[in-house]
């Protein structure tokens, strides 16, 4: 089963992007160039690749679906992204 991650791609340059996640974790070298996000965008991740590119309305249902799991688990869910 693949786990994938959205975040939002806070700079974009020659095909990589830099993508803050709902967790506030970070990662530099995101593979964009197959869907073509562009700065601002929420991206879906697996790896260092975008999977595709969400809709806003997408990305903030991800979010709070994000934010049950982690309370059900028992952990305090803090992020920037999308906030």
């Amino acid at each position: 089963m693949c786990v994938t991650r959205a975040g939002k791609a806070v700079s974009v340059s020659n095909g990589r992007a830099r993508v803050e996640f709902f967790d506030g974790m970070a990662l530099d070298d995101v593979d964009v160039s197959v869907v073509g996000a562009k700065k601002g965008e929420f991206v879906e991740v697996f790896g260092n690749l975008a999977l595709s590119v969400l809709s806003t309305a997408d990305a903030r249902a991800r979010k709070r679906a994000w934010r049950e799991v982690r309370k059900a688990a028992g952990v305090q869910a803090t992020g920037v992204a999308g906030s």
